[in-house]
């Protein structure tokens, strides 16, 4: 037997509002850590790339190693282009959520959700394909520090837009969608961060 005590069901209710406003200031919070450590990694490139102690930047080759050769930014860009494609499928979706369509916000957030997994798999392939290690000299270990900042945005990205795109299919936007709001912030920063690293990456 069960006995229902009336007005405590909703004793732990938030208004929606107050909830989101309380989320998007720790996102804000979090983008600024972030945003201070990118901005660190693209001194510590330019700061090494300019004083290239010992010709460490580059080195040449020797008897024991290999000339260290820098990579195309290339792919850097296309990773970003395919970043930005997500963003836009994003904000597509978000502006379903406005308008109260949830076909637009599931299309949007699928559409998110491929371009970043896209993203991350030629993130990993340009990787894994680098024609050296974090030990051949500063070039090449601040490739991979941008590097694999871009992927670890690109793995929270990923993850993000999995429960976004499974929330909305569930239809649990149809009231507020404050949570899509504060995704979009997110896509905003990775692929500025991701523009950031691929125009570091333009100056060897």
């Amino acid at each position: 037997m069960s006995v229902e005590t009336p007005g405590l069901s909703n004793l732990h209710y938030e208004n929606p509002d107050v909830v989101g406003s309380r989320n998007r200031l720790g996102v804000i919070l979090l983008l600024v850590a972030d945003v201070a450590m990118a901005l660190s990694v693209l001194f510590v490139y330019f700061y090494l790339r300019q004083q290239n102690v010992n010709n460490m930047w580059l080195p040449l080759a020797t008897a024991d190693t290999p000339a260290v050769h820098p990579i195309s930014s290339r792919g850097s860009w296309i990773v970003t282009a395919l970043a930005a494609l997500g963003l836009l499928s994003h904000f597509y979706g978000l502006m379903g959520a406005r308008a109260k369509s949830q076909a637009q916000l599931t299309l949007g957030g699928s559409f998110a959700m491929a371009f970043s997994a896209a993203a991350l798999v030629y993130q990993f392939m340009q990787i894994s394909s680098a024609p050296f290690t974090t030990t051949s000299g500063a070039y090449a270990s601040s490739y991979f520090l941008i590097a694999g900042l871009n992927t670890l945005h690109l793995v929270l990205t990923l993850f993000i837009s999995l429960g976004n795109w499974n929330r909305s299919r569930l239809g649990l936007y149809a009231s507020d969608h404050w949570h899509v709001d504060i995704v979009n912030i997110w896509w905003i920063w990775m692929t500025v961060s991701s523009l950031l690293g691929a125009f570091a990456l333009s100056f060897t």
